[in-house]
């Protein structure tokens, strides 16, 4: 890389990605907590609810693949979550160890007032990048999870 780069332009991808992540993530997490109060691994686990609504429900293990926080993480949003009457769980009936997650009519009502509030919170962010930066981004990502089996 080029000495005349900014430092925080160089390093690794990771690295890179991680920074990006952090500060979207500040830009939203002042929505939920400021509108539920909701940690990060609560709000997440409130969007795979709310975007799968109306397909079934769907277990802790289907929650930590899709956002790939760990066990322990997804454990305690879910139980707080439940504690907000949010979430239904419901036992599998062919396997007791499997509960099958879904949104209650109030935490459904939740994720629909929230999530335009977010949406809009990133849409602000992103208008400082040009349509070809926006549409780059989209394709890099798109690719990335393609790489990574997603």
């Amino acid at each position: 890389m080029s000495e005349h780069q900014p430092l925080e332009q160089k390093g690794l991808l990771s690295n890179r990605l991680t920074r990006a992540a952090t500060a979207v993530g500040r830009v939203t997490s002042q929505v939920h907590k400021s509108e539920h109060g909701l940690t990060t691994p609560e709000f997440n686990v409130l969007m795979i609810l709310g975007s799968t609504s109306g397909r079934g429900s769907i277990t802790s293990s289907d929650i930590v693949e899709a956002t790939a926080m760990d066990k322990t993480k997804v454990s305690r949003a879910v139980s707080s979550l439940d504690q907000r009457g949010w979430l239904d769980r419901e036992r599998a009936s062919s396997d007791r160890r499997f509960e099958f997650l879904s949104l209650t009519e109030d935490g459904q009502k939740a994720y629909q007032k929230l999530m335009p509030k977010v949406e809009s919170a990133e849409g602000t962010l992103l208008q400082h990048l040009t349509d070809k930066e926006r549409d780059s981004l989209e394709i890099g990502l798109s690719g990335l999870d393609r790489a990574l089996g997603r």
